[in-house]
């Protein structure tokens, strides 16, 4: 039976890990944080390859929905609303509802691994610096900043897109009933005085509940930003300064401020009056990143650790989704040779990432205007 390591416990790694082990293949997962994961809170648009990973294994993902959206202006106009239904999550349903398909004992918290030697035949790593674990594949799922991409590809660098997200979530019930009505059943956005736009949707609230009352209001803005106004942004309240983005309560005051500040002057008045509302937005650095492989021996990279693409393809959790499908369904078709099916996945891999990279910076200059 084909051996395999999965490097990373968030979405894609989690997701490889529950697809491997339905298809019958050995895996464990290792997750660097020894606490359970959380992510800031930010909001997902549910695509079909979410849903072929998470159905695919009997699961029910917890949803929201609405029946179209509508576009307003930045002087405060109110376009019609376009039929469109779809489906919206979050990171913390997706992550909750893999957890609960992957055997405990399949899934190590506080197990940062290292490899110690790669061959023809597999991998070997040391497990939290102690244990050693050999696999015949070592699945690197460890997320855009990937210890294992630098390792490989040490010269190879994301490009900036010039603008960054600023993102937040407010409980619904800590919101005004004309504001609610407002974004209710409906996936808004907004035009943005200088360039950019804003978009918001209800995602699943505490305890992934769904029903009216008890949801969150996800939104996002895109902000122009240089590569200096950016580095200045990503200073954290204790003066560190982090190399992509800030989770929830790192922003420094004087930043969330000048947020608050810009909202009236560039965007329509509920999405204004939203950003006030938000407690601790977070930041995200807009990015692009391909690798030249995503194969290099027995190491695969999957999820964002081998393209990273912009956020307006809603696309991020749903490439995760894919590729942990992918590598699952290529190592159960080839179990006696191996390098054949990691070259299989590769190819449709890559093709795959590089149309939706490029889709990305299609949108990004489309509806970001920066």
């Amino acid at each position: 039976m084909t051996r395999v390591a999965v490097s990373g416990g968030s979405i894609g790694g989690l997701g490889a890990g529950v697809a491997l082990h339905r298809a019958g293949i050995d895996v464990h997962v290792f997750e660097r944080d020894a606490g359970p994961l959380r992510s800031t809170g930010a909001g997902l648009v549910v695509q079909s390859e979410l849903l072929a990973l998470v159905q695919g294994v009997g699961a029910r993902l917890p949803m929201t929905q609405c029946s179209g959206r509508r576009h307003l202006g930045f002087g405060g106009n109110t376009g019609p609303l376009q039929p469109m239904p779809q489906q919206f999550t979050s990171w913390d349903a997706v992550h909750q509802t893999l957890l609960h398909e992957l055997p405990q004992e399949r899934y190590h918290r506080g197990a940062a691994i290292e490899v110690l030697e790669q061959n023809d035949r597999g991998v070997t790593v040391s497990v939290a610096g102690d244990a050693v674990f050999d696999a015949d594949v070592l699945i690197a799922a460890d997320g855009a900043q990937s210890p294992t991409r630098r390792r490989l590809f040490p010269d190879l660098e994301a490009d900036y897109a010039g603008y960054v997200a600023w993102r937040g979530t407010v409980d619904e019930r800590d919101l005004p009933p004309d504001l609610i009505a407002a974004f209710d059943d409906i996936f808004t956005f907004s035009d943005a005085r200088s360039g950019g736009h804003a978009l918001a949707y209800f995602i699943p609230g505490d305890g992934l509940a769904t029903g009216v009352g008890h949801r969150r209001l996800n939104w996002v803005w895109y902000v122009g930003a240089t590569a200096a106004e950016r580095d200045a942004l990503l200073v954290t309240r204790e003066g560190r300064h982090r190399r992509s983005s800030l989770g929830r309560g790192m922003a420094r005051d004087e930043a969330v401020a000048d947020l608050i500040r810009k909202a009236p002057l560039e965007l329509h008045p509920w999405f204004a009056r939203l950003v006030e509302a938000t407690p601790d937005p977070f930041l995200q650095t807009i990015v692009d990143l391909a690798v030249p492989r995503s194969v290099v021996g027995r190491t695969v990279l999957i999820g964002d650790a081998a393209f990273v693409v912009r956020p307006h393809t809603a696309g991020g959790a749903a490439k995760a989704a894919r590729d942990a499908l992918a590598i699952a369904q290529a190592l159960s078709d080839g179990p006696s040779n191996v390098d054949a099916a990691l070259a299989s996945f590769e190819r449709q891999q890559t093709a795959y990432g590089r149309e939706l990279l490029r889709y990305g910076i299609q949108l990004g200059q489309h509806w970001a205007r920066l």
